[in-house]
């Protein structure tokens, strides 16, 4: 009886198996690289159902690399395009810093054309230009909770906006408030609670002594209570 392969499959062929990858090919370890970081990063946060494209362009891939899956095929396809745009966001994080940074900049760095890029942006939540822009925004916040001694304008260059009135604009669109009032928002909240990590905060404080009224007032009181234990004994 003929097996039948599926028209993405191809036959386990010990031949076929001993072909070296296409050069075509030779970025997939990187692209499972990035698949599995960003898994791992999102691992915690995100919901097993948003993750399973993740999981699934990565059992692709590993098939594609293994020769079991034409990466011409439509699963093949799609595995990739999850991956390069799993690719494009780190490469996107790893330059941030630089003004520079473009879309023909990552496409350049992918391997791909820059109209390619564009379509797996347009398959994706933001835009490239949306998507550099919120990874900056995300980074300028935890500077300025995290670092609280250097300057915005610091900050803004090592984010890579062009100018701080830029920074400043993009920064309020996003957070709805300035990274300045931002920073002091974040400082008050760190002084209200400065010894919330220590143990004395959750004790008891211990009771005053009682002064000499309150002393011969409890003597009285405790000398009351005796005699009358007496009398019911």
């Amino acid at each position: 009886m003929m097996k039948h392969f599926s028209a993405d499959i191809a036959p386990a062929r010990e031949e076929h198996r001993a072909h070296p990858v296409p050069t075509a090919q030779a970025g997939l370890p990187t692209l499972l690289g990035a698949c599995f970081a960003d898994l791992k990063q999102t691992a915690d946060d995100t919901d097993a159902a948003a993750n399973a494209p993740l999981i699934r362009a990565m059992t692709e891939l590993a098939l594609i690399e293994r020769g079991a899956l034409r990466p011409g095929s439509r699963r093949g396809q799609k595995a990739l395009r999850v991956a390069r745009l799993s690719m494009a966001h780190r490469l996107i994080a790893r330059h941030l810093a630089e003004p520079a940074l473009s879309p023909a900049m990552v496409a350049n760095l992918l391997g791909i054309s820059l109209r390619h890029l564009h379509v797996l942006f347009e398959a994706a939540e933001m835009s490239f230009s949306e998507t550099v822009t919120a990874m900056r925004i995300r980074e300028s916040c935890r500077l300025l909770r995290e670092a609280p001694e250097r300057a915005i304008a610091d900050i803004a260059q090592d984010c890579g906006f062009e100018s701080l009135a830029t920074f400043y604009r993009a920064f309020k669109a996003a957070e709805a408030t300035t990274p300045r009032d931002y920073r002091a928002r974040g400082s008050l909240r760190d002084g209200q609670h400065p010894d919330r990590f220590t143990m004395h905060s959750t004790m008891t404080p211990p009771m005053a002594a009682p002064d000499a009224e309150q002393s011969h007032t409890l003597g009285n009181t405790t000398l009351q209570s005796s005699k009358s234990i007496a009398c019911a004994d």
